[in-house]
């Protein structure tokens, strides 16, 4: 690990009191590492505000049996297909698939690609989980 800088910092009674719950409860060692996910999370955040080069993943639940909705899915990822790096389909019954697909690109048209993957007719859910590549991070 680079140089460690020290930090000291004032919470009110009832705030580090939450902030020791948060700590416990998420199964952190220390406060330190808490802290620093936290910036982390936000350092992530601007990312994709700034349109920095960014990572992540779109969940989709559906029902392939709905008309098209398989090709229609398929179709709107080969019309993306700078952006997407991996894709996996799962059945998870008869009727209901999984499919999860790792994305990296601009933050602005991975968001307009999971949007237009969520409004498709038999998709059920659709999550979106937004990354970094990591290199502002470091």
């Amino acid at each position: 690990m680079s140089d460690l800088m020290r930090l000291s910092l004032s919470l009110e009674s009832p705030l580090w009191e939450k902030l020791e719950t948060l700590v416990r409860a998420r199964g952190y060692g220390n406060r330190s590492e808490f802290v620093r996910d936290l910036i982390r999370e936000q350092l992530t955040e601007e990312e994709w505000k700034s349109g920095a080069e960014v990572i992540g993943t779109i969940t989709l639940i559906y029902n392939h049996h709905q008309h098209g909705v398989t090709e229609k899915l398929v179709e709107i990822q080969h019309d993306c297909s700078e952006h997407i790096l991996a894709a996996t389909h799962v059945h998870l019954s008869h009727e209901i698939c999984a499919e999860m697909i790792m994305i990296r690109g601009r933050g602005e048209g991975i968001k307009r690609l999971a949007d237009e993957l969520r409004r498709q007719k038999g998709v059920l859910h659709a999550g979106f989980s937004a990354g970094t590549t990591g290199e502002k991070l470091a």
